[in-house]
């Protein structure tokens, strides 16, 4: 399991930190994305909130890219997620792998 010393290394230049992890998945700041432990050793995994911004997203996996490559990390795309919340204060994902974030431009249903 990849640390969150790390995972905080790759999103520094996104000025985002991890709020917290669970079972290989991190947590990051304003829920745009998660970054999940692959089950092949050493790849990291990009899965972006359905309803992050196309723009954002792009920017985000690019400097993310970028960074990891510094770093000398695997990074990949893993679709997107949903989040529904639970009674209890408890939350259940929904992961959506074949899925991109959707073009917000008209409800057009284009995907990148």
């Amino acid at each position: 399991m990849t640390s969150t010393d790390t995972i905080n290394a790759l999103l520094a230049p996104l000025g985002l930190k991890t709020t917290h992890a669970f079972d290989g998945i991190h947590f990051v700041e304003h829920n745009l994305f998660l970054v999940l432990d692959s089950k092949d050793d050493g790849l990291l995994l990009l899965c972006f909130n359905q309803d992050c911004p196309p723009d954002k997203a792009a920017l985000a996996a690019l400097t993310l890219y970028s960074r990891a490559s510094e770093l000398d990390l695997e990074l990949g795309l893993s679709g997107t997620y949903t989040m529904e919340e639970l009674p209890g204060q408890e939350i259940k994902l929904h992961f959506h792998p074949q899925q991109t974030v959707k073009e917000s431009h008209g409800g057009n249903g284009l995907t990148h």
